[in-house]
C-alpha cells in the first residue's frame, strides 16, 4: 500500500454540512431583486426539512433572512410580504436587520416569525409615507395618488398586524410628511423586531 493511500484510508470522514437557509435582501425592493428572492424562499419553503435527529424526529428548518435596504417599490414589497405570509405558517422566518432598514424594508423585517426578528445594535430604522413619481396627463397623476393612498393604507394596516403600533400612532410617526428615523431598541420597543443583537 502506497503512503498517499495510507493517508486517503486515515482521512477523517468530513462530517455534512449544514443546510445554508439564507436569504438577503441588500439595496432596492424592486422588480430586478424580487423574482429571485421569491424562488429562494419557494424553494426552502419546499425542501424545508432536515436530516433526522436520534429520535427520528425530521425538524422543519427555518429560514434566515437578512435584510439592509433603504426601501423601494411597494407592490414588490407586498409580493415578498404575501409570500413570507405563506411560508411562514409552517416554516419559521427569522429575520435580521442590518445596517440600515428602511421604507418597504420595515415590514419584511417585521414580518419575519414573533419571537425570531434580531435587528443589529447600530441598525437605523425609517418609515415615511409611500411616495408617487407618476408624471404625464392630470388623470394619470390622480390615478397615480389614489393607487399610492390604497397601498399606503395596506402597508399601514400591514404593520399594525406585525408590530405592537396602533393605526393612529403609525399615522402620527408620517403625519409630518417627513422621514422618521429609529433606533434598534425603539423597533423593539413598537414591535418591529424582537432582539437586539
Amino acid at each position: 500500500m502506497s503512503d498517499e493511500e495510507v493517508m486517503m484510508e486515515f482521512e477523517p470522514e468530513e462530517a455534512p454540512l449544514p443546510d445554508q437557509r439564507v436569504l438577503g435582501m441588500y439595496g432596492d425592493i424592486n422588480e430586478e431583486s424580487t423574482p429571485e428572492f421569491l424562488a429562494s424562499l419557494l424553494h426552502y419553503h419546499h425542501t424545508r426539512e432536515g436530516p433526522p435527529d436520534e429520535e427520528d424526529i425530521i425538524p422543519i428548518l427555518p429560514v434566515d433572512f437578512y435584510i439592509a435596504t433603504g426601501g423601494g417599490n411597494v407592490a414588490e414589497m407586498f409580493a415578498i410580504y404575501d409570500m413570507m405570509r405563506m411560508v411562514r405558517e409552517d416554516c419559521p422566518i427569522h429575520t435580521f436587520g442590518i445596517g440600515k432598514v428602511m421604507s418597504a424594508g420595515v415590514l419584511l423585517l417585521a414580518a419575519g416569525t414573533k419571537g425570531e426578528r434580531r435587528i443589529g445594535r447600530h441598525c437605523r430604522l425609517m418609515l415615511h409615507r409611500v411616495l408617487t413619481g407618476e408624471s404625464g396627463s392630470l388623470h394619470n397623476i390622480q390615478a397615480s395618488v389614489k393607487e399610492a393612498e390604497i397601498m399606503e393604507h395596506m402597508m399601514f394596516e400591514a404593520l399594525v398586524e406585525e408590530t405592537n403600533l396602533t393605526m393612529k400612532q403609525v399615522k402620527k410617526i408620517v403625519a409630518k410628511n417627513l422621514d422618521a428615523y429609529f433606533s434598534a431598541e425603539e423597533a423593539v420597543e413598537m414591535g418591529i423586531a424582537d432582539i437586539i443583537v
